[in-house]
């Protein structure tokens, strides 16, 4: 389910053309972004400098790079820095050299154990999740990085996992309509500075409807439980059609919590349906962990798996390339009917 909770606003990043350098706009503005759905988060960032455009064009759907989310967090913080130059092998005399040097010698940036930065390779979400959450720390922000997982979780990288909870927390980075956060795919231009003007405005990423009800929710959600991480202690939240789902093991807050959704105003009658349910989410976050961890101690250790949930028949999924009788046994003696296996 997506992320929730509040994170103090934060500091304002941008993406740039990883292909030009940062001196002050002089053309008269960017031709291929009037019919992009970020369009107003690009503008900000073109009209104040912070990203440049190349013959009028932005390429907002085009990935971004190492070397230009450095020179824009670079421009953003507007100092100048005495590290002008890196000891990256592979930066040295680029156009980006400078922004590196900064963003490494602040910690916002790092490189790799053989000496090099990689300047031209593209982020990532989760990357690109943790040098915005880097830089806000470097700008000594206050977050809260108190979250619901999403349904990839697993595939969330156990050194980006707090960046990614307190962005997503925020609301400035969230997963797609499948509750899904895609950390491995590539984040793009546009995305990118559309994330960093949430930071810089403080407006959270929403959609339309499903959003808006879910944040109604939440707040008779934190008004019975006082937290939404206590809530994930004893209940979910998830999309079936229409309706939102919301699942809870005990019978004493069910009760609490349909008394509450009953009672707002704002909810329309049979949007929300508050029921039983066997698991929370700390509960199948636990369930996918010993999962994984009883597939492995038979199986190959180089194996790719994935663990997801599916909320509707209460049981966790583990897709996996092959599995043996014994390991078959064993998490079918660990899980029982919690546990669909998916060979593929």
């Amino acid at each position: 389910m997506k992320k929730y909770t509040k994170m103090l606003a934060a500091a304002a990043l941008a993406a740039t053309m990883a292909t030009s350098a940062f001196a002050a706009n002089t053309s008269t503005g960017l031709t291929d972004i009037n019919n992009y759905w970020g369009k107003t988060a690009i503008q900000y960032f073109y009209d104040n400098h912070y990203v440049s455009g190349s013959n009028g064009q932005f390429r907002p759907n085009e990935n971004i790079t190492r070397e230009s989310v450095a020179a824009i967090i670079n421009n953003m913080i507007g100092e100048d820095s005495q590290m002008t130059t890196t000891k990256f092998t592979d930066v040295k005399g680029r156009w980006s050299e400078r922004a590196i040097a900064s963003l490494v010698d602040k910690q916002i940036m790092k490189g790799y154990s053989n000496n090099t930065f990689k300047p031209q390779e593209q982020l990532t979400r989760e990357e690109f999740a943790v040098i915005a959450y880097n830089y806000m720390n470097y700008k000594g922000l206050t977050t809260l990085d108190s979250s619901v997982p999403f349904a990839d979780e697993s595939k969330i990288s156990s050194w980006a996992k707090k960046a990614v909870d307190a962005m997503s927390a925020a609301g400035y980075m969230k997963g797609d309509a499948k509750n899904t956060f895609n950390p491995k795919a590539n984040i793009t231009r546009g995305e990118a500075v559309n994330v960093l003007y949430r930071m810089t405005s403080g407006v959270k990423e929403t959609t339309t409807g499903q959003d808006t009800l879910e944040t109604k929710a939440f707040k008779d959600i934190k008004d019975v439980y006082g937290s939404v991480k206590s809530f994930a202690q004893d209940g979910i939240m998830y999309w079936q059609g229409d309706t939102l789902h919301i699942g809870v093991k005990t019978q004493k807050n069910k009760e609490k919590l349909e008394d509450a959704i009953a009672s707002d105003s704002t909810i329309s009658t049979g949007a929300v349906n508050v029921q039983t349910s066997t698991y929370s989410y700390n509960d199948y976050k636990n369930l996918a962990s010993r999962a994984e961890k009883i597939y492995k101690a038979t199986e190959p250790t180089n194996t790719t798996i994935q663990t997801d949930v599916d909320y509707v028949n209460e049981k966790i999924v583990l897709t996996v390339p092959s599995i043996s009788k014994e390991t078959q046994t064993n998490l079918n003696k660990e899980f029982g009917k919690a546990l669909r296996i998916v060979i593929q």
